[in-house]
Formats: C-alpha cells, structure tokens, sequence
C-alpha cells in the first residue's frame, strides 16, 4: 500500500492555525522533539500518539500518556479509527485532520499558489523554538528532496476547518458524562450535591449533608487532567503549568473548580458543585425546611420593595441557591443584569442579561474582571445588578451602584455573620486600590446594604437561612443591626437531628410604610 500524504492544520490557544504535511506510514504526534508533529514541550513529555496510515481504515493509537489527547471529544485511552475531518485536542492544542485516506505519491509536490496558506513539512518543528525533525525515509535522495522542500514550503489552497459534530447531550450533562465517566453515576444522582476529587484515587461525594468515600476511581493522572482540560476549552479557558487553577461551569450550570500538580501534592484536585435540574422556588426552601411561610412572605416584600441584600455564609452553606430563589421574586418587569467570574446563576426572569469575566491570555493580555464588568453594566439601563460573588475591589464598585439609584441589588459574600458581612465589605472595598477614609466607606456600606441574610450547613447537614438582618443608620461610627427573623436551636433528636424552628423577633422592620405604600402586606405577619 502507498504512503498517503496527511495534513495536519494545528491551532494553538486560538492563534491562526499552521499546515504540517507527512508522507509516514506512522506519524507521531506528542510533546517530544522526536515526534513527527512535536508539540511545545511543557505538557507530559511521555504522552504520544501514532496515525497508523497504513491500516484499513487508518488508526490512531495511544503509545503512552493515555487520557491526554481526545479524539473528537472522546479521551484517547486504546485505538480508534481515524479519518479526514476529525479533531485531535490535548491542552492548548487542536488538530485537525485532512486527505485521509486518500494516497498520494510521497514525493509528488502539490502546486502552490502564492496567496494561499504555508505548508510546513516535517523538517519544521510544530511550535517555533522546537527542535526540527527531518523527514525518515529509505531513499536518501528522498530525504535529501523533502528537507530542501522545507526551506522554500510549498503552499496548498487553504480548505475550511473540519466541522466536527459536537458529542450527543445526555439530560444536560454531555461534558460530565463524555469526560468523568468514573463518578457519571454520582453526577447523575440527584442526593449528591458535590464530587469531591482527591487526585485520581480518592473520589468523596456529599449526599445530604455527608460526605463518603466511594470506591470510584480515574485510571491515573493523565486521564482526570484530560478530564479538566475539556471542561477548560468548552469555556474558553486553559488547564495547564502555566493556568494551574480553573474555575468554570459545566453544561447544567455545575461548578467546577480544579488544583494542578505541583501545586497539590496528591494529585489533580476538581471539586464539582451540583445544581438541580430543577429551577429552585421559594416554595423548594420551605418543603426543605430552610425557612417558614411566614419567612419566605418577608423576603417577598423585601425582594419587591427594592432593598438592597447581601447573603452571607460559609463555604457550601447554599448562599448561590438562595440567591437563585429570590430571583425569582424580582418582578418581570424589572432589567436584571448578573456579572459573575464562573456563571452559576440561574435566574427566571425573561428579561436578564447575563455576563462573565475572562482571565487573561497566555500573554497576560484580555483579562476582563467583575470591576471592568460593573464598570460596563452601569451604563447599560440596569434595574437591578446581581454580582455572583464579592472577593475583591469590586465591593466598592457595587457600594456606588447600590447607593446612585439601583436599589434591589443583590449579591453574595462569604462571613460568618452579619456583622462581619459587613465587616468583610470594607475589607474588600479597601482590596480596591482607591484611597477612601474608613468612616466615609463605612458611612458607604452602611447606607447601601439594607438587608442581609446569613445562611449556614448545621451540624446535621441541612441549610438553613439563620437570620433575617436589617442594617440601620451608624451610631457613633459604628454599625447597628437588627435581627427581624431567626432560626431558634432546640436541642439534638435521636437521630441526630437537629431540632428547632424559625421566629420573628420583637424588632419591626423601618420599611413597613414603605411596604404599605407600595401595596405590600406587612402587617399580617406582625399582627400578632
């Protein structure tokens, strides 16, 4: 059987794509300047991969480093077949596959037209800097004509970019299933709010609450990085030794966050954070237990008044759900805009405009933060801003929002209590760069921030929203709070439930005139 000419159009980091061309029965491709299509060398230098020319029909084989190269989607882990069209990735990488299986002649030098793309031929190295591979054959002469041929390449017509059908959804999961087949069954299982992944040996999951070590296992390293580097690439992000920290979202809304060696001494981290299926209302959090009739007919008028809100909790205490939940109570006719680092929102209203940042390229270059979002938002008519999460500067920004007229703004923060919500505000705030005396921001935070919701994971592992906070004016430079609805312990059942329930305190809230004039019923619920 004659040698065929293969084609291989290489595309990096979004940059403009490269044409490579081989005559080999076998061509290697990997991260190694031994390879035939080599590869920048900062990935796993042991992982390769073969296109066996030869074969009917023409295969790809795995040589080492399975799980690190994917084949329209699907982790190289054994042989496949392989054919014109198809699209190989690993980390940065796409390469698409041309003129299979179609043989040509090894020397035969297609004409060239001077404005059509380049053609590097084996003698060049796929990434500048490489190490250059001339071509094998058996004929000197050969060899001698194909690395001259590299020096003035040759061009062919540039043909367009194989379109490769994308994998077959499965119930909004197709990303989970394609490429963490071992924990499918954990992702699939509506109890289990997190997988946990302690390198690729150790799988945790949460079922209600708990966690447990389940006998769920990804065959080595490569593998679950191969995992991540696809969830990476269907968000436009990067998971390699120069982006060792991922932060994205999978199809379903879930969120993924992931650690690289040698950052983790055990291994590939990923923690994935479910989200039901199922768009969670007020009436969810009441069946759950999370908070009364009574409570959840408070948030209402809070919700509808316009009060700006923070949610404050710890780590997995269901501060983004609850968030979700009182989406839902904006009214329809209000323009929502959410600004979030990793989109986990899942608002109802039509009328939302949803954005995300975007982390710097491998030149430093186009990074958009949640400040540089905000900075946008403002001037595009919102009714209300929802910013995902407070980490940093942007806490001033959102303080100005909330204070010039966008009332009913919400967003989340992690901290402990109320108090040190607000607390945790200056700080960030301070984070942005912009001299402000602490009294003045103080007087900031203080006069934007009208309610704040703490929520908490209680011993037995239920969520629950603790309290209901108003935050009133400042005395004497400091903050004053009052609690209008808590949850009240009572002691441990049997079981080691925890048992208890919610109450309103004797504190009225300031804005009952308010509610009354917007036509909201209040008073019902302190008629007692």
């Amino acid at each position: 059987m004659k040698p065929i000419n293969v084609t291989f159009e290489v595309q990096q980091n979004g940059q403009k794509s490269r044409l490579f061309r081989f005559a080999d029965a076998e061509i290697t491709i990997g991260f190694s300047a031994r390879c035939n299509l080599a590869l920048e060398p900062y990935a796993d230098p042991a992982a390769e991969l073969a296109v066996l020319t030869q074969s009917e029909p023409c295969q790809l084989r795995v040589k080492s480093g399975p799980g690190t190269f994917s084949l329209n989607g699907a982790v190289c882990v054994g042989d496949a077949p392989i054919k014109s069209g198809d699209v190989i990735t690993t980390n940065a990488y796409r390469i698409s596959v041309r003129n299979l299986p179609e043989p040509e002649s090894p020397a035969q030098l297609v004409p060239v037209d001077s404005k059509e793309e380049p053609v590097v031929q084996p003698g060049d190295a796929a990434v500048p800097g490489t190490k250059k591979k001339a071509v094998e054959a058996e004929d000197e002469e050969l060899t001698r004509i194909a690395n001259a041929s590299a020096i003035k390449a040759p061009e062919i017509a540039k043909e367009p970019a194989a379109v490769v059908p994308p994998p077959p959804k499965k119930a909004g999961l197709s990303y989970l299933y394609l490429f963490f087949a071992p924990v499918q069954e954990y992702l699939s299982d509506d109890d289990v709010a997190e997988v946990l992944i302690n390198g690729p040996k150790q799988i945790y999951i949460e079922r209600k609450g708990k966690l447990t070590l389940t006998p769920s296992k990804f065959a080595n390293d490569q593998a679950l990085q191969a995992a991540v580097m696809n969830v990476a690439r269907s968000v436009g992000r990067f998971f390699d030794k120069e982006n060792p920290r991922l932060d994205a979202r999978l199809p379903d809304g879930s969120r993924v966050h992931a650690v690289m060696p040698p950052l983790s001494r055990v291994g590939t981290i990923v923690a994935i954070r479910k989200f039901r299926r199922e768009k969670m209302t007020i009436q969810h959090l009441i069946d759950f237990g999370s908070i009364t009739q009574e409570g959840a007919h408070l948030l209402d008028v809070i919700v509808k008044l316009g009060r700006n809100l923070i949610v404050s909790g710890a780590t997995s205490s269901g501060k983004t759900s609850v968030l979700n939940v009182l989406s839902g109570l904006i009214p329809d006719h209000d323009r929502i805009l959410v600004l979030e680092d990793a989109s986990e929102l899942q608002l109802q209203q039509e009328h939302k405009v949803c954005f995300e940042t975007r982390k710097a390229d491998e030149y430093g270059k186009g990074e958009v933060t949640i400040r540089d979002l905000l900075h946008s938002a403002l001037r595009l008519r919102p009714d209300r801003v929802v910013v995902g999460e407070i980490r940093g500067g942007e806490a001033l920004d959102l303080l100005q929002a909330m204070n010039t007229g966008h009332e009913g703004s919400m967003s989340t923060i992690h901290a402990n209590n109320a108090r040190d919500s607000l607390l945790r505000m200056e700080t960030c705030a301070l984070l942005s760069g912009i001299e402000i005396p602490l009294s003045a921001l103080r007087e900031q935070v203080a006069s934007a921030i009208h309610i704040v919701l703490q929520t908490a994971r209680l011993h037995d592992g239920t969520r629950k929203i603790t309290t209901i906070t108003e935050v009133l004016p400042l005395k004497d430079r400091e903050y004053q709070l009052q609690d209008l609805y808590v949850f009240k312990h009572e002691g441990m059942s049997p079981e080691g439930k925890i048992n208890g329930r919610h109450v309103f305190t004797e504190n009225r809230p300031t804005f009952m005139n308010a509610a009354r004039q917007h036509g909201l019923d209040i008073d019902s619920l302190y008629a007692k």
